[in-house]
């Protein structure tokens, strides 16, 4: 990059230049100044006061001939101001005894307008900068509203940030379904937390380290076909038609549970056609969750406590992750007991036994020949058995699992019940 050239520029002249200046190049957060900062901003303008220096960077390759490195919220506001989009505060006090409270720019003094337009806007100029010295020194510039976590990973370009902002901005979950708005890039942090768990395999901490060197490893060698960014597709793709319209049970901390749930069943049973009666049930989870916060302590559901203390905890950490998908996935497949295994596997699946478990409350469902057994085998030496066995077309579901004992369970041999 060729040293930094400063010059000034009358605000009628970056005014004029508008259109030649990109205003939002990939790597800036979007609009972020409330109107007060605004209006607080042009009030010092025709006061006079010292403003901070505004970065461009001389751009060679696009429709534009700058871009903006450091400024953005400056100069919308000027630009804004002069359009006439919104006047001084109410509250201001005069200029030199002239009123500009409440004024537009087109109702402003004519030697207030000369003083706003002739102000001198601190340019520095940056010519033959690569992307990343750019990107290293718009994450250094920044001050006034600070970035976060998700806008600084934003600045970070590469294959990474472009899948996941591309799914963020476009994709129906997050347009159509999510209950909350794209603020500050909040949608894009969701699809990541998606993508990193999902490389993965399962629950990972997603904290804005770890985001933050996905973004940094792979930003060069991520395939947007790899098998990982087309399942992210597929889940979300899922969720969109569960929910196709937007729901308030769909908040930021639920849909890292949601996609850790789904990313799991449609990978072992047969949900993926089944997504209407997916978002049924999580909507009646979300109540009997709610529900259970108000009951006395001695009728507390445990699960949906543990559940609910998970989301109020670290949720970005494995712990909190692997506990909201164990109880979502147990829950579902009672929900949903008639689930069939993909690969029609005979022997029921973790997930599967502890739903049979809890829904015979660990009692021995006495068949045949033993309709008096009472016998309450713990987690560790209860059988779950085919109703319809599994020899004669029984589906590995927990709808045809039940819970016996050794006793019976080797009294009913391979018979159904």
């Amino acid at each position: 990059m060729r040293r930094p050239r400063q010059e000034p520029w009358p605000i009628h002249t970056a005014n004029t230049r508008k259109a030649n200046i990109d205003p939002k190049p990939p790597y800036q957060r979007g609009i972020v100044w409330s109107k007060s900062q605004k209006q607080l901003f042009i009030d010092s303008i025709l006061r006079g006061f010292d403003i901070p220096k505004l970065y461009l960077r001389r751009t060679t390759n696009s429709a534009y001939e700058w871009e903006i490195v450091d400024g953005q919220q400056r100069l919308r506001a000027i630009w804004e101001f002069l359009q006439g989009e919104y006047s001084v505060s109410d509250e201001a006090d005069p200029v030199e005894g002239r009123k500009i409270a409440a004024k537009s720019f087109d109702d402003l003094d004519f030697r207030d307008k000369d003083q706003f337009t002739s102000y001198p806007l601190s340019i520095v100029e940056l010519e033959e900068a690569t992307d990343d010295e750019i990107e290293e020194m718009f994450i250094r510039l920044q001050n006034g509203v600070p970035l976060n976590s998700a806008e600084k990973r934003h600045a970070i370009s590469g294959n990474v940030r472009d899948f996941i902002h591309n799914l963020a901005l476009k994709h129906s979950l997050m347009t159509d379904s999510v209950w909350f708005p794209n603020k500050r890039y909040s949608h894009d942090e969701v699809v990541a937390q998606m993508l990193l768990v999902e490389l993965h395999k399962g629950p990972t901490k997603v904290r804005h380290d770890q985001l933050k060197r996905l973004y940094f490893e792979k930003r060069k060698t991520f395939p947007k076909t790899s098998n990982e960014a087309t399942k992210v597709k597929k889940v979300m793709n899922f969720l969109a038609k569960a929910f196709p319209e937007k729901s308030p049970d769909l908040t930021k901390v639920n849909m890292l549970s949601l996609y850790l749930v789904v990313s799991e069943a449609i990978s072992k049973y047969s949900l993926s056609r089944r997504p209407q009666e997916f978002g049924r049930w999580f909507i009646g989870f979300e109540r009997r969750r709610k529900e259970n916060e108000d009951k006395p302590e001695d009728e507390i559901d445990e699960e949906l406590a543990s559940y609910q203390q998970a989301v109020q905890q670290q949720t970005a950490d494995l712990p909190s992750q692997e506990t909201r998908r164990n109880v979502l996935l147990k829950d579902l497949l009672v929900g949903i007991p008639n689930l069939k295994l993909l690969d029609d596997q005979r022997l029921f699946t973790h997930e599967q036994r502890r739903a049979i478990f809890d829904r015979a409350d660990g009692r021995c469902a006495n068949p045949f020949s033993n309709p008096d057994c009472e016998i309450e085998p713990g987690w560790d030496s209860f059988h779950a058995d085919h109703i319809i066995a599994h020899s004669e077309g029984g589906q590995t579901t927990v709808a045809n699992g039940q819970l016996l004992c050794a006793s019976c369970n080797l009294k009913k041999s391979n018979k159904s019940a």
